[in-house]
């Protein structure tokens, strides 16, 4: 006996997905508003169904025998298969653990993207760049010297470099860099030292090598339209977001991790995503 138990906000292919693959469930949990009370990041969601509603459409929709919503007071006693699927998302582990779910069970989690949630929105993963790879003299020339220019950051953490280039003429070289001076963090102390990568990145003294190539170009009144952009680590969200405002044709990176939807943002602007192989360097 299998089923399946979850936080359903929407309804989109992947909930379809997930539900599909676990046909075999006898039976859908979907978790009440009571949840709310231990999980008030389902208060934040503006997109949520209630989840009666939700249920109803599963149902509509024949996808599982039969669908309910459980509420807290429910848990553990509404859970009694010797298989339960929850989504891979941290909400539902610290679920299965606070209420013991994996005592006498199998607890498949079942890694599945269907919303941005703080272990989603961490991880890091290969870019999903357009499959084309520059190893050619130039490019790792140009990718050695945001390389080295990185290697100018104070940072003791990440040090990144980028450069833009246009006609074979580089415009700007930087690299990220500390306000108001590059020894903020050790003088001070480092507000990021409290936060995990990604979370609260508004708090910071740093500024991106990105972000600084187009502070520079505004500055002296360089036009970055239809130029390149290299960059040692892949964009982050934020810079994505000004690479592509600010009209770079192609962007060329060698650290092939992105997070969130750095990647997705660049692809939408038409910014030609380009993988440098520099291991011959």
């Amino acid at each position: 006996m299998k089923q399946i138990l979850l936080y359903l906000p929407v309804i989109h292919a992947g909930y379809e997905s997930l539900l599909s693959r676990h046909g075999d469930a006898t039976e859908i949990l979907v978790l009440g508003e009571s949840f709310t009370e231990d999980y008030p990041v389902m208060k934040k969601e503006i997109r949520a169904l209630a989840p009666d509603a939700a249920a109803r459409y599963i149902r509509q929709a024949g996808i599982g025998s039969t669908v309910r919503v459980v509420e807290r007071h429910e848990l553990p006693a509404a859970v009694v298969a010797e298989t339960l699927v929850v989504p891979d998302e941290e909400m539902m582990r610290d679920l299965v653990h606070r209420y013991d779910l994996e005592k006498a069970r199998k607890v498949i989690f079942d890694r599945t993207f269907l919303r941005w949630d703080r272990s989603w929105s961490l991880a890091q993963r290969p870019a999903d760049f357009d499959g084309v790879v520059a190893a050619d003299e130039l490019s790792r020339v140009l990718m050695g010297k945001a390389t080295d220019r990185a290697a100018q950051s104070s940072d003791w953490w990440r040090q990144v470099g980028a450069l833009a280039i246009r006609d074979g003429e580089i415009l700007c070289i930087e690299h990220n860099q500390h306000q108001p001076t590059e020894y903020t963090p050790y003088l001070d102390g480092d507000p990021r030292n409290d936060f995990r990568r990604g979370v609260r990145i508004d708090l910071s003294t740093a500024i991106h090598a990105e972000a600084m190539i187009v502070a520079r170009a505004a500055r002296l009144g360089i036009v970055l339209a239809d130029a390149d952009l290299y960059v040692s680590t892949f964009p982050c969200p934020g810079c994505a977001r000004m690479i592509a405002e600010a009209g770079f044709r192609r962007c060329y990176f060698s650290g092939p991790y992105a997070m969130l939807d750095g990647d997705s943002i660049l692809r939408s602007a038409g910014v030609e995503m380009i993988w440098v192989d520099t291991s011959t360097r």
